[in-house]
């Protein structure tokens, strides 16, 4: 679930309520688009309810991190997957709950400013370890999980896809000596002085602000696109995509696959073409043709297979992770039906929303996902290597048909329903 959060306008202030994923942003009352960059993590306040007796100099904000996303293991025979959403504290503090439940999805957050006064405790657990924490939180069972398998079979490699990893505050006050929960102003613990706390914590630091971008095209300065999820921008004057990178607009490679129909749906993927390195039992891994004889495929390679470059087709946008699974690998592995496309703009883009980072992290689970004897795959995973040459964007046409959407040129298919969750995850 998205968290609600209430940002202001950068042009006039006004407050705008958005989701944690929206980026390119419109202001309902002055109409500018602004693009918001975060440096780091994504840094939230819960909103408090202070006495009017106590100062808000003098709040303490605690960290908690908040892991969301989807946790793909290779175990044995099997890909085992997890959609994981949890909050834990992030300092060694007795008193403190050690999750802050629901509360950050009932109320709308609110993004550190300048305003924000207070105390900030120092973190304490490194943001990576969240991670472990959550897949231990869910083979205990003590969280709600989507689509998981336990298992105590051996690992043999781990993905984390679409994952967000956020610092989320709660606020908190002491009143004679008691520490009190700002949110609820209920009593939490006794405390013999304020003066550790202070010493444990910091003030406010710029760097946690995000910053916007003019939505101006770089290339010819007209309008940028996109949705409010959208990662990539899209200029229709002049036909360009644009990525930001390092707080800056830079252009990205893409390409569009034209359709018979003028109402498809364009989903984005990531191409990436790749090279391989790392023991492998004496298999090599250097074409396409290689990669459908590493996986077993049930047909004759031909000597075209081993003439095409290694590419791996991931889905460029969050949806449930065995749909994800299932168009990665058939997209893969049907990509000799694609023809070449061209850089024009057209209707019915869907937004990108899964970053290029983390389709490279989807590899290795790709290629174990395709492989028809995983008991000789498996193994070897953790010893490979592969070598990003290149990552276009890439837009394929699929054709509503009442019920399912279906690729034109491959006819892959997937439910129709897919979409309309795929935002909120």
């Amino acid at each position: 679930m998205n968290l609600s959060v209430q940002q202001n306008c950068p042009s006039c202030g006004a407050t705008i309520d958005l989701h944690e994923a929206d980026r390119f942003l419109q202001c309902p009352f002055c109409g500018v688009h602004n693009y918001r960059v975060n440096q780091g993590q994504t840094r939230l306040i819960l909103p408090d309810k202070t006495p009017s007796h106590i100062p808000k100099e003098e709040l303490f904000f605690i960290p908690y991190l908040r892991f969301k996303g989807n946790v793909f293991s290779c175990t044995e025979q099997q890909i085992e997957h997890k959609v994981v959403d949890m909050t834990h504290l992030a300092v060694k503090a007795s008193g403190l709950p050690l999750s802050l439940g629901l509360r950050p999805q009932a109320l709308k957050l609110i993004p550190i400013g300048r305003e924000t006064t207070g105390f900030f405790f120092r973190q304490s657990i490194k943001a990576t370890s969240v991670i472990d924490l959550a897949i231990k939180a869910a083979q205990s069972a003590q969280m709600t999980i989507v689509d998981t398998k336990a298992s105590e079979k051996p690992l043999y490699h781990r993905a984390y896809i679409g994952e967000t990893i956020s610092t989320l505050y709660l606020p908190l006050y002491i009143d004679r000596h008691i520490l009190h929960d700002a949110v609820t102003n209920t009593a939490l613990t006794r405390l013999d002085s304020a003066g550790d706390w202070q010493q444990k914590s910091m003030p406010f630091q710029s760097q946690w602000i995000p910053h916007f971008l003019a939505s101006l095209c770089p290339a010819c300065g007209g309008l940028l696109s996109g949705e409010r999820d959208s990662l990539i921008l899209s200029c229709h004057n002049c036909h360009s995509s644009w990525e930001e990178v390092g707080g800056q607009f830079q252009p990205l490679a893409w390409q569009r696959i034209a359709s018979r129909q003028k109402d498809a749906v364009y989903l984005p993927f990531w191409k990436i073409k790749v090279t391989v390195s790392g023991a492998m039992n004496g298999r090599i891994m250097e074409n396409f043709g290689d990669f459908l004889r590493l996986t077993n495929q049930p047909l004759v390679v031909r000597p075209e297979h081993d003439q095409m470059a290694l590419y791996f087709w991931i889905p460029a946008l969050k949806i449930r992770p065995q749909t994800f699974l299932n168009l990665a690998k058939n997209m893969t592995l049907t990509q000799k039906r694609l023809p070449v496309g061209e850089a024009r703009m057209s209707r019915g883009l869907h937004p990108v929303t899964l970053p290029r980072n983390e389709a490279l992290q989807a590899l290795k689970i790709v290629l174990a996902e395709a492989a028809l004897n995983k008991r000789d795959i498996f193994p070897i995973l953790p010893d490979i290597v592969f070598h990003p040459q290149t990552t276009d964007l890439v837009y394929l046409p699929f054709i509503d048909n009442g019920h399912d959407l279906v690729q034109e040129q491959t006819l892959l298919s997937i439910a129709g329903s897919v979409l309309r969750f795929s935002r909120s995850l």
